[in-house]
């Protein structure tokens, strides 16, 4: 969170799902805020001291909190939360028991979009069997997986762990890495059938603001240089349909950065 006062509540209440609730370690990162985010969070720390922590930092940006995140965190799965998202209530409640039966890599979920009252405006299914387990190269090639974001992934923890997976720190837009580098690892896929992640679109000055997105291109070219030298790094253990995968993912994001400049400047 960075002063995200407005929607933090919100987004921590979310997650209170009765006596599921103890499976869950909520990391409550405030990356700097200015405002009372702090203390919203500490809130939820003394009402649930045992589920939520609270990890105060300087600011870094997106990538430090994922960063510092995966340092403390000690979950068998991991997922990111933006604090002016939210997660369907009911859903993650069913998630978080499917999660405790399962072993997989990757768990992918559908997720909703909504607008500032709340009201869903759009929803993202990916269609993949949910009685299985799914081989990733069998779906890192469909259309639907080259077209996943950040709100349908949870990854088993140890695999980043293992990997040194890190992201950009001092730049906004690293959730395209966090679809992208840990993929290489990625063996086993479950699909959970419900969405669980509720995304806001239309909130004033957030990154996705086509304004806001041409004012910080610099931050989408440092972004493309993280993913370009994970590419290489890993190139040597990465078959062709990761390959694949990995080229959808880098090319249009690559090819933002001419465009846009090319066409303002």
């Amino acid at each position: 969170t960075y002063n995200m006062e407005r929607y933090l509540a919100a987004c921590l209440e979310s997650l209170i799902i009765g006596d599921g609730i103890e499976r869950l370690e909520v990391l409550v990162i405030n990356d700097g805020s200015k405002d009372s985010s702090l203390d919203i969070a500490k809130d939820f720390s003394g009402r649930y001291p045992t589920v939520f922590k609270v990890i105060d930092k300087e600011n870094g940006n997106y990538g430090s909190c994922i960063n510092r995140g995966l340092k403390e965190a000690t979950g068998k799965y991991v997922k990111v939360l933006d604090a002016d998202d939210s997660y369907d209530n009911d859903n993650f409640a069913e998630f978080v028991d499917y999660l405790a039966g399962i072993d997989s890599d990757l768990v992918l979920s559908d997720y909703v979009e909504v607008d500032e009252d709340g009201k869903v405006t759009g929803e993202h299914k990916y269609g993949f069997p949910t009685d299985r387990l799914l081989g990733f190269d069998d779906i890192c090639v469909t259309p639907s997986f080259k077209d996943m974001q950040m709100h349908a992934v949870t990854y088993r923890r140890q695999m980043l762990v293992d990997m040194g997976y890190t992201q950009s720190e001092g730049v906004s837009y690293t959730d395209q890495q966090w679809i992208f580098i840990p993929m290489v690892r990625v063996k086993s896929v479950r699909q959970f059938g419900k969405p669980v992640y509720r995304y806001l679109l239309g909130r004033a000055g957030q990154t996705m603001d086509p304004a806001v997105k041409q004012k910080h291109m610099k931050h989408i070219m440092v972004c493309v240089r993280g993913m370009l030298e994970a590419y290489n790094r890993f190139a040597n253990e990465m078959d062709a349909p990761v390959k694949e995968y990995l080229n959808a993912r880098l090319i249009p994001f690559t090819k933002e950065v001419y465009v846009t400049l090319l066409t303002n400047y």
